[in-house]
């Protein structure tokens, strides 16, 4: 394995400054995947039906772990429902599955813990060891194949998230509400700490997932968040000075309110924590953050995300270079969903759903004729069997954006983010049609057949609802004489040939170069977009191949690797 993976898995995480270092002190990045669906499933994505937004919503019944579990019980029986759990969690997260990750590169997983499952929802403490056994196991197959776990607390008792997601009652926070449900969450963090103290695979602890994702909550709740975060990092570290903590801010984890002090001063080893999904691949998508992030001075981990293919080969790629690792959403999920709702389509292990959840789902969201318990049985024994990860559809070639491997095509205008006049350097004044990176004075202009997006307005651009066409889809590079862009790829196992999409309006030449080796293209004007070669890598860990105009305007499309 490359030493930009699984080599770099040694020794406790911690931070120093505004980066994640292991044991070594080597700036460790991140990559990885939320195993969502694994202890909390969420109905969207398992073939159930979409959440209903607001507070003081009962759950449907396919909407969360603890409506599906009502159902299950209803459909199947107690005891078929006390037995069922334990088995969904070994077949939703197998040792493959944890396989397929360090063989594909990945150097992490976040683990979403639903605190029911070790903490029983009765009265007293009651620890269920068999979750913790099952957790051990996991944490063992982390370590054999060279994977940080971190461990996330999706699901607090009481419910944090205003949402499906927490697995609440009725989307109401009563983690802060009720003062039983915030001391069950201590008092579960503190069972972690002194459990995994001394596990080094356990790269951090992820403290709370996506608290108070309902702004009009926050007034309200804030506060609380604030005091909790302080007191359950104050009682872990009375116990645990050694792991990596996380600290995520409110409304999907994207609001920056909270972090106004340091939250970690005996120990100094936090993050924040941040999520984003569909993002606008450019340094603009991490300011609020990044102001947190330098006045606090400690490093940013986006645990949870993902865009389409070339958004995420971008913007990775900008995350990285500013030392900031990330886990997309998530590993494991049904093909589509029941209810037409679909479940996220970028997941590396797609499963089917069994040939009669149709006479389940009518039932539990229609109305329709219940199944029978016999017959539930069988279409739930059947469900679990499909989320074996053999028997997922396993589309590969993702991971080439995400992890910038040969495969791989860069588009022009997803040139590597750095320091000005070192990365890129450009000399246009005048922005572009999408007002994409025009900070970097680089010229962007429509690629020929392109659309250019209406006027932008309150809820979007015209003619294009909330979704206007994709900058790096739609823009072109204009490298002029002197002006020069980088391509990043890594772990290149084999010979790779570099070659470049482009287009010129006059007579001109380009500098392609890498390490000793260069190729001098000359181009001449055509009325189509040439694909020329330009280089050749050897095998590598990485490298960054400098593309520069020496004479006329060139425009360049897209960067093969």
């Amino acid at each position: 394995m490359s030493r930009l993976y699984q080599d770099m898995v040694r020794g406790f995480l911690r931070t120093e400054g505004r980066r994640i270092v292991n044991e070594e002190g080597e700036t460790v990045i991140l990559r990885g995947w939320g195993a969502g669906n694994w202890m909390n499933p969420e109905g969207f994505m398992v073939g159930g039906t979409s959440p209903s937004p607001g507070a003081y919503i009962q759950p449907k019944k396919l909407d969360r772990a603890r409506s599906m579990d009502a159902l299950i019980r209803e459909l199947c029986g107690t005891e078929y429902a006390r037995c069922f759990w334990p088995r969904w969690y070994r077949k939703q997260l197998g040792e493959k599955d944890i396989q397929a990750m360090a063989e594909l590169g990945y150097n992490s997983v976040r683990l979403p813990l639903n605190s029911a499952a070790f903490l029983l929802e009765e009265p007293g403490i009651q620890w269920n060891e068999d979750s913790f056994a099952m957790l051990d196991e996991v944490l063992d197959w982390c370590e054999k194949y060279r994977i940080y776990a971190i461990l996330d607390l999706h699901a607090a008792p009481g419910g944090q998230s205003c949402g499906a997601c927490d697995n609440g009652v009725d989307n109401v926070p009563h983690l802060f509400i009720d003062e039983e449900n915030g001391e069950r969450a201590m008092l579960l963090w503190e069972e972690l700490a002194g459990r995994y103290r001394e596990r080094w695979i356990v790269g951090a602890y992820d403290l709370l997932n996506e608290p108070i994702n309902d702004p009009s909550q926050i007034p309200a709740y804030e506060e609380k968040l604030k005091e909790f975060y302080d007191e359950v990092i104050a009682r872990i570290r009375k116990i645990d000075q050694k792991h990596l903590l996380t600290v995520e801010g409110t409304v999907w984890s994207t609001h920056p309110g909270i972090f106004d002090h340091d939250y970690d001063p005996v120990c100094k080893n936090w993050c924040i924590h941040i999520h984003n999904y569909r993002y606008i691949p450019e340094t603009q998508e991490l300011s609020a953050m990044m102001e947190r992030s330098l006045a606090l001075n400690v490093p940013i981990w986006m645990g949870e995300g993902g865009a389409g293919e070339k958004e995420n080969a971008v913007f990775l790629q900008i995350l990285e270079q500013e030392n900031i690792g990330y886990s997309l959403w998530c590993w494991k999920t049904v093909v589509g969903g029941a209810d037409g709702v679909m479940a996220p389509d970028m997941a590396p292990a797609a499963h089917g759903l069994p040939a009669d959840w149709n006479l389940v789902f009518d039932y539990a969201d229609h109305g329709g004729p219940k199944p029978g318990y016999e017959k539930s049985k069988r279409i739930f024994d059947e469900y679990l069997e499909l989320l074996d990860y053999d028997r997922c559809s396993h589309p590969e070639t993702r991971h080439e954006y995400i992890l910038r491997k040969p495969g791989v095509s860069i588009p022009g205008a997803g040139y590597d983010h750095g320091e000005f006049g070192t990365a890129f350097h450009g000399n246009w004044s005048y922005g572009n049609a999408f007002q994409y990176r025009e900070a970097d004075r680089m010229k962007l202009v429509l690629r020929e057949g392109a659309k250019a997006p209406g006027p932008k307005t309150l809820w979007g651009f015209y003619g294009y609802g909330l979704n206007p066409p994709s900058a790096l889809e739609n823009l072109a590079l204009a490298l002029r004489k002197g002006e020069f862009v980088h391509y990043t790829v890594r772990d290149v196992r084999e010979s790779c040939r570099v070659s470049l999409r482009l287009g010129a309006l006059s007579q001109g030449i380009l500098l392609v170069s890498c390490g000793g080796t260069e190729s001098r293209l000359e181009i001449t004007p055509a009325e189509t977009v040439q694909e020329l070669p330009a280089l050749t890598l050897p095998q590598g860990e990485e490298y960054a191949v400098r593309v520069e105009a020496l004479e006329g305007e060139i425009y360049l499309e897209e960067v093969k690797f």
